[in-house]
Order: C-alpha cells, then structure tokens, then sequence
C-alpha cells in the first residue's frame, strides 16, 4: 500500500506543474484531465467505488467495536446481543449506522473530517499507547502476540503528531472533537460504572433492554 501511494505522489508531481498542483481542488482529477483527456471522469468513479468499500468495512469493524465493549461490561447491554437470525450483532450495527447519519447532518464536510479525524486519531493513539505501559506494568501478562515495541512507539509519535498540529491550526474543531470523545462519559458511568442504581432506574433500563429485544430479535450471545 505504501508503495502505491509512494508511485501515485511521484505520479502527480511529476505530471502536473507546481502552479497546477497548488491551485487544484482535487489534484487526482486535474492530473486525469491532464493525462486521460475525456476519459478523467474515471477518476472519480473509482473515488466514489473505493469510498463505499471503506465504508463497508468500517461500518463492520465501527460496530464490533461497539459489541466487543458490552461483552467486556464496558457498554450497555443491549450492544453485546446476536440477532437471532443472521447471527451478527444487530444493536451494535444500527448505533453505528445512526452515528453515522448523525455526522451527515453537519454541512461543511472539511470541519466533519477534523472532528471526526481528531477524535478518531486521539481514540487509536491511546489504545496503542497501552502496549507499551502495559508491557512495562505488567511484564508477567501472557502474550500470544508479542510486538516488538519500536512499531506501537513509531506509531504514537506519529499520533501525537497528527493530534497536535490540527490543535494549532484549528481549535474550535478539535474542542468538538473532544466533545464527542466525552459524550461517552456520561454513557458509561450512568449505564455501567454505576453500580447501585434505584430499583425504578434498574427497572426502566430492564425495560427498555427487553423492547429492544423484540424489536430487533437479539438475545445473549450465551
């Protein structure tokens, strides 16, 4: 993948002239102009195609995240449940999809990428940061997959990088990518870390758990 990137980079600019470079919107699609003639259009049907298959494959890794965190008692309940037919984790998918919609309702799709992007590189950068403090606290743990820890520190270098300077070059948009990261605080002490709720609110939560169930024919993964 790097080398096609690396071959792609070396394509443009060896194509297009500086001034042609720095004053393009979409710098794939001036090099198609400049290369394919009518056939540029090309260009973002084959944009279009590889964005729907990253899609695809976040919407399926997004929502496992969300089912393997209420496994582990992390989330709530209803997310860690298996619709009854086509055996995948119906809750978690359908949060997903609802995230998603709800991003789309943002009209300046440049300020989405920075809240999101943020959010997400800070989220990744500080589950990688784990591999290292948990190999240097407990060195003991079993480790089926031992990974040498030069890639996760490379790796967290690269986030602090990429988390630092949209910081500086736009604060408002990473305050509200931090705003969605703490949405999840409320959510997790109220629905998980709060263990001694009143009787009514472990009733309204049973509930709205046991709807949830007909509606969408989920049961225990057990």
């Amino acid at each position: 993948v790097t080398v096609v990137y690396v071959l792609t980079n070396v394509a443009f600019y060896t194509t297009l002239t500086v001034p042609e470079v720095l004053g393009s919107e979409a710098v794939a699609v001036t090099f198609a102009k400049v290369l394919y003639g009518p056939m540029a259009f090309m260009i973002p049907v084959f944009v279009a195609m590889s964005t729907f298959g990253g899609v695809n494959g976040i919407l399926l890794t997004s929502s496992r995240l969300f089912y393997a965190g209420a496994c582990e008692g992390q989330m709530p309940e209803i997310f860690s449940m298996i619709q009854v037919d086509k055996m995948t984790p119906a809750p978690a998918v359908l949060v997903s999809a609802f995230l998603s919609l709800c991003y789309l309702c943002s009209s300046d799709i440049f300020s989405l990428i920075n809240y999101v992007g943020f959010a997400t590189w800070v989220s990744i950068g500080l589950a990688v940061f784990c591999l290292p403090y948990l190999r240097w606290k407990h060195p003991e743990w079993e480790r089926p997959i031992r990974v040498q820890l030069i890639f996760p520190i490379i790796y967290i270098i690269a986030s602090i990088f990429i988390t630092i300077v949209p910081m500086i070059a736009s604060p408002v948009e990473t305050g509200i990518g931090t705003a969605i990261i703490m949405t999840g605080i409320p959510v997790y002490f109220i629905f998980v870390a709060w263990k001694d709720k009143p009787a009514f609110i472990k009733k309204m939560l049973g509930i709205a758990t046991e709807f949830l169930q007909k509606l969408i024919m989920v049961l225990p993964k057990d």
